[in-house]
């Protein structure tokens, strides 16, 4: 047995201990790897909700969407992307490395990928990590290129994560990487997610979407399905690049994540996908200043720098 398979057979032992499980549900596993879907807002009252209010909530922002999401007990890894600065194939550069190494993030019971085809949000590292994570959660494309390892979930198929005594649901969402009424194909299949459940505090994860209309349309779903949303996270940094679409955003603007924090109206806005990669043409400042405009100060929660830790409660 070599060292990969070594460290992954004690990440599965480590994963069995602590719990971790998909409740298996009923259902047409066309998207591929579909099983553990449930309705959204089913999730399962297994656990003492005020219990879990006392667990930490935080997100450790690692660098460009890759952030490390703590919530009701579970560690939860969005897209992971964790290489050195390069330069890849496809032209994107790389240009700072991960504020936390692979070999220091820890135990993480899944990894959410918004989509597989991009390197900004699954690069090489990050692609060697996902055998080693018990749970992926991604695209039906996703599942078809990367293989059965990942579960492709359809806008609002759900999926019951189970880490100890805590449920999970986990809800694929729509999201649009590009203008509206654009189709971009199988290079634009992206997905969001939402979380929720008993004492799970709800919490919209944008992914790669550009379009106010599709977040709101996500939102009023999610109020009237759901519940209010708690937290959400926005992949903003208006992505461009000149061979797509004459370089139009395929994520959200600085103004159009402070429009999408209005309609949502969560507690807490936690915006990443600014940095560390050539194609964001707006950074951290313009966004803080676009929320201030909109007089969305107080909400929002900019990741502190170097992999700490932000406590949203």
């Amino acid at each position: 047995m070599n060292h990969a398979q070594l460290r992954r057979a004690a990440i599965m032992v480590a994963a069995a201990a602590a719990g971790v499980a998909v409740l298996a549900a009923c259902g047409d596993d066309a998207a591929g790897g579909g099983a553990g879907r449930r309705p959204a807002g089913s999730a399962s009252p297994d656990a003492s909700a005020a219990a879990l209010s006392s667990r930490p909530f935080t997100v450790t922002h690692i660098g460009g969407p890759t952030t490390i999401v703590t919530i009701a007990g579970s560690r939860i890894l969005l897209d992971p992307t964790f290489d050195p600065p390069k330069t890849y194939k496809s032209g994107l550069v790389k240009t700072q490395g991960p504020a936390i190494g692979i070999d220091r993030i820890g135990k993480i019971d899944a990894v959410l990928l918004s989509h597989d085809q991009h390197d900004d949000n699954l690069d090489d590292s990050g692609r060697k990590l996902l055998k080693d994570i018990p749970v992926v959660l991604s695209t039906p494309g996703a599942h078809r290129r990367l293989g059965a390892h990942v579960t492709g979930l359809r806008s609002w198929d759900s999926y019951k994560l189970r880490t100890g005594s805590t449920t999970i649901t986990v809800t694929a969402v729509p999201a649009l990487h590009g203008p509206d009424g654009v189709d971009r194909g199988a290079d634009g299949e992206v997905t969001g997610f939402v979380l929720s459940g008993a004492g799970v505090p709800t919490t919209y994860i944008s992914g790669d979407n550009a379009s106010v209309k599709v977040a709101k349309k996500a939102g009023e779903r999610i109020k009237k399905d759901i519940g209010p949303i708690d937290t959400a996270i926005l992949f903003a940094g208006a992505a461009r690049t000149p061979a797509i679409l004459n370089n139009a955003p395929l994520t959200l603007t600085s103004e159009k994540a402070a429009i999408v924090a209005k309609d949502l109206d969560p507690r807490k806005v936690v915006p990443v996908h600014t940095d560390s990669w050539n194609i964001y043409s707006q950074k951290m400042p313009t966004l803080v200043r676009a929320f201030a405009d909109q007089g969305l100060s107080d909400r929002l929660a900019v990741p502190g720098a170097g992999g700490t830790a932000e406590n949203l409660r």
